[in-house]
């Protein structure tokens, strides 16, 4: 159904402007004529509940995050947040500059910051909107937008890190792939020839080598199409919720990604929990409005869980701990915060733990994967070396043999 932002004038000729859906402007005038209202102007608004101009407007993590920092930065100075809109302009980018006053319009209609950025999944994640909501619930906009454009900026740092370690591997790879098509192509055709003629035989690395060969020049179309069918596999089966469910459970097992995944969405957890406990909200509110702030569908669930205890009279350490994830250390700072009554000083102590660890984490994790690195390309190289060199050391020694 269309969505119209629309100006209307009441009996005292007072003017007013909204955002409604209706089938078209007919039905728009008449439902506004039962209220009292008479259309004076009505223009279809810029549609993105459907998905497909969200997935239009192509934005980068810099740009998300100089978009928000300004939005923020309006907030914090007390200009609101429509202001903030009204005044962000992108004439380079129509299609984005539109997105960003339809959701200035959304806002005017009554909808909430993250009620308008919610219609728009192909320039905010659900992380992020649930991290502003949780922000509109405590009344601290300001700090849940710094909190996703620090959020933001993470990703684009360690999206950096990845590319930069991952770039040279790659292109050792791509040439050892060259070359391996190249010499089962060129050389080794001749090389065999020889063998043949010699009837040495072939050294089982050099059989190894040419199967590799072969395998690449018939089938090397499938290594390109499978990685690509198979991320669009897991996008759409991300979508279902039993799916996203098992998924995210799967990369909390992995060895290393998934404990800094664990510690990324807890800390996220701990930082809202604290913002909106210190405000006053009830625990139960407070559990229920930090689901969404995880990023990870089974650390949703274990935090539902925990509301779900703490609403049959369970202590929130006591779920905490029974729910898997949550480290020891953290449980126990969760128990001496309840009982000493400061849980809210205490989560603030759990941030800077997991924050902290997050770091570390990601340094281990780099320096452990360089000389991973370096040993797996090394040991191909060793194995090109070998189906290469043996061959030829083989046919050597077979012609030694026959001359003697």
């Amino acid at each position: 159904m269309p969505t119209f932002q629309f100006t209307a004038k009441d009996r005292s000729g007072k003017a007013l402007k909204g955002v409604r859906s209706a089938s078209d402007q007919g039905v728009l005038a008449a439902e506004l004529a039962g209220e009292g209202l008479f259309l004076i102007r009505a223009q279809a608004m810029f549609q993105a509940s459907d998905g497909k101009g969200a997935r239009s407007v192509k934005i980068k993590r810099k740009e998300l995050a100089a978009f928000l920092l300004h939005i923020a930065s309006y907030v914090e100075s007390g200009v609101p947040i429509l202001a903030a809109l009204q005044d962000y302009r992108e004439p380079d980018k129509p299609a984005l500059d539109t997105a960003v006053q339809d959701l200035r319009r959304r806002i005017e209609g009554g909808s909430s910051l993250s009620e308008a950025m919610e219609a728009y999944p192909g320039l905010f994640s659900s992380l992020q909107v649930g991290m502003i909501r949780a922000g509109e619930t405590t009344g601290r906009v300001d700090e849940a937008l710094r909190e996703v454009i620090k959020l933001v900026e993470w990703e684009e740092a360690f999206s950096s890190q990845v590319k930069q370690a991952s770039t040279y591997p790659l292109i050792v790879l791509g040439l050892i792939g060259t070359i391996i098509l190249i010499v089962s192509l060129f050389s080794l055709p001749a090389i065999l020839k020889l063998m043949r003629e010699f009837n040495v035989p072939l050294p089982l690395v050099s059989r190894i080598f040419i199967a590799l060969g072969e395998f690449l020049v018939n089938f090397g179309w499938v290594i390109v199409v499978l990685p690509f069918l198979a991320v669009m596999g897991i996008r759409m089966g991300l979508k279902k919720p039993p799916f996203r469910l098992w998924w995210d459970t799967q990369l909390l097992g992995l060895p290393i990604v998934g404990l800094l995944i664990t510690k990324i969405s807890l800390s996220r957890f701990a930082n809202f929990f604290a913002a909106q406990y210190r405000s006053g909200i009830p625990m139960l509110q407070v559990l229920k409005d930090c689901e969404g702030v995880t990023g990870n569908a089974r650390l949703s669930l274990c935090v539902r869980q925990i509301r779900e205890g703490v609403e049959r009279g369970e202590r929130l350490a006591v779920m905490a701990a029974s729910v898997g994830y949550f480290p020891k250390l953290v449980v126990r700072m969760l128990a001496i915060g309840e009982e000493a009554g400061n849980l809210e000083q205490t989560l603030g102590k759990v941030t800077t733990y997991f924050d902290a660890e997050v770091q570390a984490s990601v340094k281990r994790a780099f320096q452990l994967l360089e000389p991973l690195l370096i040993v797996f390309l090394a040991s191909i190289l060793v194995f090109v070396a070998a189906a290469i060199l043996l061959p030829i050391y083989t046919m050597i020694g077979g012609i030694n043999a026959s001359v003697h």
